[in-house]
């Protein structure tokens, strides 16, 4: 009788006990002390509804996690006129409007936690400005070097980075935040206006999509230098991010046809996941974990008043991994 081995070329893996099911998605095993043979699957991820914010807006700041998030600023007409200093805490189930900004502004470079939040530069005007949350009320903290605005942030209030963003000469440059000020990094090979990003530190982060024209790009900052690695399966701009470096998720975006679109990044490539049940553009996310995350808000999504913006959220969850026992006939 042909084995296996001669058929398919190779054996099936002998184990006594069962690895982690994440870890071993998609691969075939024999349990030597089961005597059962098994693989591990992976359900889909997918976007759910969560509780509408207080105050419909788009291009405002978002950071924290999927049950202690933070949203500030942003623009609440679809021109765009209307700058937003409104502050909103997410405790997983419902929205809380809290101390507001100093200054209105929307496209900033945002990072920390919900009760450690940095939002730097913005228009309109563009500014300079940063304004630092401690947990209870905001205040004005050291300038960005340049004006600008549409910012990629990542990082901690401690230890962040602003990257690109508008007028078109500040399209490639980045900063780095260290607690108490800004200070010039190595310039990205692309232009990331309105891009998104995820990252931990002023040491390890990506930049991914942005404008100028549209851009699929992906661009992972080291500390030192910028590289560019895989890009995303669709070019857009004005899109959210979250995660590390390694582990990220985007979604939503330009143009309209990508803006319900949704990728994961596994520190090599991207892969298409479910998209968002309303798409936009320009709303507001979390950074910290990419497996469960917020998208709040944004650009051409239904209104919740008139002529307001969205003030959807949605909320992601990572697929949950499970380990099968294979029936042998």
């Amino acid at each position: 009788m042909a084995t296996y081995k001669g058929i398919q070329g190779y054996s099936v893996q002998k184990l006594s006990s069962d690895p982690t099911a994440s870890e071993a998605a998609g691969q075939l095993w024999y349990n030597s002390t089961a005597g059962k043979f098994k693989i591990s699957v992976a359900g889909a991820g997918a976007w759910a509804s969560g509780n509408n914010m207080n105050t419909g807006r788009a291009q405002q700041g978002g950071i924290g996690t999927q049950t202690a998030a933070l949203c500030y600023g942003g623009y609440n007409v679809p021109n765009g006129y209307l700058r937003l200093a409104n502050t909103e805490t997410y405790d997983g189930t419902s929205w809380t409007t809290v101390n507001p900004m100093l200054a209105a502004r929307s496209g900033m470079a945002d990072f920390g936690t919900q009760t450690a939040a940095l939002a730097g530069g913005g228009e309109t005007p563009v500014t300079a400005a940063t304004e630092q949350w401690d947990g209870t009320s905001w205040s004005e903290v050291n300038d960005l070097n340049a004006a600008k605005s549409k910012l990629a942030g990542f990082g901690t209030t401690s230890s962040g980075m602003g990257a690109s963003g508008n007028p078109s000469t500040y399209f490639k440059e980045a900063e780095s935040w260290d607690g108490t000020s800004w200070s010039a990094e190595a310039a990205l090979a692309t232009n990331h206006s309105d891009g998104a990003a995820a990252g931990t530190s002023s040491t390890s982060g990506l930049v991914v999509g942005g404008e100028g024209p549209a851009t699929a790009n992906t661009e992972v900052w080291n500390g030192t230098s910028w590289t560019e690695v895989n890009n995303l399966n669709t070019a857009r701009y004005a899109l959210v991010g979250s995660g590390t470096s390694t582990a990220a998720l985007v979604a939503g975006g330009d143009p309209a046809a990508s803006s319900a679109y949704t990728e994961s990044w596994d520190g090599t490539s991207w892969t298409e996941v479910a998209d968002l049940a309303v798409g936009g553009r320009n709303a507001g996310g979390t950074f910290n974990s990419s497996a469960a995350t917020l998208f709040a808000g944004g650009h051409g999504r239904p209104p919740t008043a008139s002529p307001g913006l969205s003030a959807l959220t949605e909320e992601w969850n990572d697929p949950v991994y499970s380990i099968k026992t294979v029936t042998v006939s």
